[in-house]
């Protein structure tokens, strides 16, 4: 039986090693499936890392872009204020001219319009003494709706030189010398 011991014994180690071989194969695999997995792992984790980071810068650029809009917006503001403000205080000066002032004005504008016939000549509240030499020549009206300055009404023609109208209609010719007079950088 010692022959047949040994044969079963023989057949048990075979069955052992050859176990031991499936065993360790599968767990070579097993290690070669996880460290493949694994991989792919880190791999999809990178893939999202840098996708995060370059949707992250993307996100910072816009926020900056949309912080300098905003100040630039606020600063262009602010600068359209003072501008305002600026012909709002000519206009100011303007209407606060002395008699003496205000009548040479008058004058000299009068002088380059070319009036036919007698003329109204509308003045604001408060200023028709200032201009009663005038008056051979025209007829002063005081005109609650005129400010500043005048209105002269020859015929069918208005010429408005009211300071308002005036300030107005050189803004935008100075506006630019002034903006870069006030706000040189």
């Amino acid at each position: 039986m010692s022959n047949l011991d040994n044969l079963t014994q023989k057949i048990l180690e075979d069955a052992k090693n050859k176990a031991s071989e499936i065993v360790e194969e599968a767990e070579k695999k097993n290690r070669s499936h996880i460290n493949h997995r694994v991989k792919e792992a880190n791999d999809r984790r990178e893939k999202i890392l840098e996708k995060a980071v370059t949707e992250a810068q993307m996100l910072k650029g816009r926020v900056v872009s949309s912080a300098e809009l905003k100040v630039r917006d606020e600063k262009l503001t602010a600068k359209q204020e003072v501008m305002d403000k600026v012909f709002q205080m000519a206009k100011d000066r303007l209407s606060n001219l002395d008699q003496k002032e205000y009548l040479g004005y008058v004058k000299s504008s009068l002088e380059k319009i070319k009036i036919d016939g007698k003329p109204t000549l509308l003045v604001p509240k408060g200023k028709m003494n200032q201009l009663e030499e005038l008056s051979k020549d025209m007829e002063l009206v005081e005109d609650p709706s005129v400010k500043s300055g005048y209105i002269l009404k020859d015929g069918e023609i208005v010429y408005n030189y009211t300071f308002d109208a005036l300030v107005d209609e050189i803004r935008e010719d100075l506006e630019g010398e002034i903006a870069q007079k006030l706000f040189e950088e």
